[in-house]
């Protein structure tokens, strides 16, 4: 059975298809451009130069034509480049094959009404994953929506959820030369933070992102693994840290559990 952490060499790098006979290479190093990014999250214009070997000129022109198109987009401040809403568009309209979004819709109403926090459906892009879809707390104080938006895997619940599923040396490769960046003063900065928190998940079956992305919120994700299905899914709950009881993490556990066994029910129901 092949799953999602089996091709995860194959998305990065094609190495066991065979190339084709008139490559035009505009074209590979736009598509080599797209798979960086959802590696890495942000790319800067000498970022595309050195890793694809050619003048800053060129990658200048890349860049801006993947702009144009929407499939990226510029930070005004650093001016580095991230995914654009094309691309979120296009992985959302595949996604609708196996509706993902409409299966776990119920799930989401559910937890944000017994939580009483913003809940969220989340897929993995190699070092980043995507809110694919979300339904937000009713609470004055509550953490916003991110749907269709991305974040590091590793400062995100369902994100750290996700890669424990992945082995130590699959965790390793993905990082490798590229360590974990620290959005906060609360996030995990180097590989080895990494595999001991992903082997604590491991052991507890759930992830808390305690300020890690942002200072002031709380998050707890799990991972759904769906059985002889290429798909593995992240649900997660957030809401500001100042409004959790001492009772929260036990609770949340519980019902996030309970939400990913149903989504993987639905999922392997829809599919017969």
């Amino acid at each position: 059975m092949t799953t999602w952490t089996d091709r995860l060499g194959e998305l990065t790098e094609p190495s066991d298809r065979v190339a084709p006979a008139y490559p035009i290479a505009s074209v590979d190093n736009t598509l080599r451009i797209l798979l960086l990014l959802r590696d890495r999250g942000r790319l800067t214009l000498n970022d595309v130069a050195a890793e694809l070997g050619i003048a800053r000129s060129s990658s200048h022109r890349l860049m801006a034509m993947l702009t144009y198109y929407d499939f990226v987009r510029q930070d005004p401040l650093d001016r580095s480049f991230h995914i654009g809403p094309a691309v979120i568009d296009i992985g959302l309209t595949a996604a609708r094959t196996l509706d993902i979004r409409a299966l776990a819709r119920p799930i989401l109403n559910r937890l944000a009404e017994s939580t009483g926090m913003t809940a969220h459906l989340v897929l993995p892009r190699g070092r980043t994953v995507l809110f694919t879809d979300g339904v937000e707390s009713q609470r004055t104080i509550r953490a916003a929506l991110r749907t269709g938006s991305t974040l590091p895997a590793h400062v995100s619940s369902a994100g750290k959820a996700l890669l424990a599923t992945l082995s130590d040396q699959q965790l390793r490769e993905l990082y490798t030369g590229n360590p974990p960046e620290s959005p906060t003063d609360r996030s995990i900065s180097s590989v080895n933070a990494l595999l001991t928190e992903v082997g604590r998940i491991r052991r507890v079956g759930y992830a808390v992102n305690r300020g890690e992305s942002e200072i002031g919120v709380l998050a707890m994700g799990v991972a759904c693994l769906v059985p002889n299905a290429d798909l593995v899914a992240g649900l997660s709950v957030s809401g500001a840290e100042s409004t959790i009881d001492e009772t929260w993490e036990h609770r949340t556990a519980q019902l996030l559990r309970e939400s990913a066994t149903e989504l993987v029910t639905r999922i392997q129901t829809y599919q017969v």
